[in-house]
């Protein structure tokens, strides 16, 4: 397969052996390796996996398994969530700078406040996410 120069290719032995179905078992540092670049924010997983010939829902498993056995991530990027009890905030006309912004998910309501930065507020509502049915 040609590469294409922004989707890294790994040059090392990707496959420990095969079955008698086809069924490739990989070498676990070119799991790690690829998991670790499907991982990264802008890579696409799909051509991730075709560039290095992965079937690319083989390649979404591991990165969830992955992230699975992480807890999803690591702790230094959360932040202290308090849940509230089910309040009705009135809706506001009007939105001063440093207001704080109020989110409503699944009933909890997370409070985000001036200096929060986005990739915060992103990693924490993708946790909520994962957790909510």
């Amino acid at each position: 397969m040609e590469a294409c120069g922004h989707i890294p290719v790994w040059s090392g032995q990707r496959v420990e052996r095969t079955n008698n179905r086809g069924r490739h078992t990989y070498c676990a540092p070119f799991k790690a390796w690829i998991v670790e670049k499907a991982m990264q924010p802008g890579m696409s997983v799909a051509g991730l996996a075709m560039s290095n010939q992965v079937n690319a829902n083989q390649l979404r498993r591991w990165v969830k398994l992955h992230g699975d056995g992480m807890g999803g991530m690591t702790a230094s990027k959360l932040l202290p969530v308090t849940i509230a009890e089910h309040s009705v905030v009135p809706p506001t006309t009007t939105c001063s700078a440093g207001a704080p912004v109020e989110i409503e998910v699944a009933g909890a309501i997370v409070r985000v406040r001036d200096g929060v930065t986005p990739e915060t507020l992103r990693v924490v509502l993708e946790t909520l996410r994962r957790v909510t049915p």
